[in-house]
């Protein structure tokens, strides 16, 4: 072959590459597009239940299909972040959009106007006749289980008396902080990422998740307030600003105490015996600390305590064992004890910090009574990091379970399908074994080729 067969042949290689790259990222382009085309679809179409339900499993769908091309091939720093910044922008249009597929906020507007007007939150329920004078036409009347006090912690009390200070019985003030919360985890990825040396293509796992559109900007629960703070307290921790972190995990448990999860291994990771002290028990006196204008007049845990002892929707592994009892104190006990015994395997383990992490509160789900879907932004921060498919799965098939809310609001029969928790439950399962064999077997053939070098000098 002469010289300029070769080089023609080695161009003709070369264009075939840069074709074959282009074509790839047009199909993360185009799968993004359809994502953010159903997002807007939705603004334009009525805000039912009907539409809301197709449109998230339709959605989550697309999503979990993208993340298949993401693991795959290429994405430019210029491409993950007009992506990204695509979808902050139809998330930031929605804002003023009231949520269908949750009533929670109602509880969250009324505890914001109780604190407002100097009462205790956590002293009465809403439909107590103290409480009379603050009636409205919306409130206390489109408040779920109005015979029960509030549930929510102190730094959720804040925002929620914040948010209607600034908006008042409108959602959009509340909203403005869940948005703020996008960005500092948003921040926050892009920050580890980087110290972690991880491609940034992974940011689209977060970024372009169609299960942050509807649970938080659309129905705005307050967990990605508490998810946010957490991964923020991460990050400061790994960039070396320990006592900043502690406080930001501290503040994390006053929106909802998952973050308690990570105390044990903060503890671990310390080196020296102050700093073990001091990660562990600062993020505790904050939230003690925070407590303090309540618990002297009221009691803040009743309704957590009540909640944690009778309340049941999609857990998996409670679903199995109610097979085999009826007896929910029984079965509570049960995943209790299993879920003690996992999290001391994962303490015990030789896995690094964010996995033990990520693994405590991906099992947590497992093993919960109660797994609501906004409950998996507790670990879904993480997913950018870790990148375990059976999590990808688990918070796009999250999205099965609005059948149960669809049937709720349209017939007033609150029914879980076992159709939903098998095509849920089940795939996730054997995600989940097959990543942890693979990953033995890699750690195996790892530890075996440092032998044989080790063994040749």
């Amino acid at each position: 072959m002469n010289y300029t067969n070769l080089t023609l042949l080695k161009v003709r290689r070369l264009m075939s590459t840069k074709t074959n790259i282009n074509t790839k990222f047009l199909t993360i382009i185009l799968l993004n597009l359809w994502g953010i085309s159903s997002l807007i679809l939705f603004l334009f179409l009525p805000k039912t239940i009907i539409n809301y339900t197709e449109l998230y499993i339709f959605s989550s769908f697309l999503y979990l299909i993208l993340c298949v091309f993401v693991f795959k091939y290429d994405v430019s720093k210029n491409g993950v972040l007009i992506l990204t910044l695509v979808w902050f922008v139809v998330k930031a249009i929605s804002i003023s959009y009231n949520p269908i597929g949750s009533d929670d906020y109602y509880r969250y507007l009324w505890d914001g106007k109780v604190q407002i007007n100097g009462i205790n939150p956590f002293l009465y329920a809403p439909q107590d006749l103290t409480l009379t004078s603050l009636h409205s036409e919306l409130l206390p009347d489109k408040v779920s289980f109005p015979h029960i006090k509030t549930i929510y912690f102190p730094v959720a009390q804040a925002l929620f008396t914040l948010s209607f200070a600034i908006s008042g019985e409108n959602i959009w003030g509340l909203k403005l902080f869940l948005l703020l919360s996008d960005i500092m985890i948003l921040i926050s990825l892009y920050f580890l990422l980087i110290k972690f040396h991880l491609p940034l293509k992974y940011l689209l796992f977060y970024s372009t998740l169609p299960f942050i559109y509807f649970q938080f900007i659309i129905d705005s629960h307050i967990d990605l307030v508490g998810a946010a703070l957490m991964l923020g307290a991460i990050t400061l921790y790994l960039y070396q600003k320990k006592h900043l972190g502690f406080i930001l995990l501290g503040l994390s448990m006053l929106v909802k105490p998952t973050a308690l999860l990570l105390l044990p291994f903060l503890f671990q990771h310390e080196n020296s015996v102050k700093q073990k002290i001091i990660a562990f028990i600062l993020p505790l006196l904050i939230l003690g600390f925070s407590f303090a204008p309540y618990i002297f007049v009221a009691t803040p845990l009743e309704t957590l305590i009540n909640y944690t002892e009778n309340w049941t929707f999609n857990g998996m592994v409670y679903n199995i064992i109610k097979i085999f009892s009826a007896d929910n104190f029984t079965i509570r006990i049960i995943c209790g004890l299993l879920y003690i015994v996992v999290y001391a395997t994962l303490f015990f383990s030789k896995l690094d910090f964010l996995k033990k992490i990520y693994l405590s509160i991906f099992l947590l789900m497992i093993f919960s009574p109660v797994v609501h879907p906004w409950y998996l932004i507790w670990f879904v921060v993480f997913l950018p990091l870790i990148q375990n498919f059976s999590g990808l799965y688990f918070v796009s098939a999250v999205s099965l379970t609005f059948f149960t809310v669809l049937t709720y609001q349209t017939t007033g029969v609150w029914k879980e399908y076992p159709i939903v928790l098998l095509t849920q439950y089940l795939p996730l399962f054997v995600l989940f074994i097959y990543e942890i064999f693979n990953n033995n077997l890699k750690e195996d053939i790892i530890n075996k080729s440092i032998l044989e070098k080790t063994n040749k000098y």
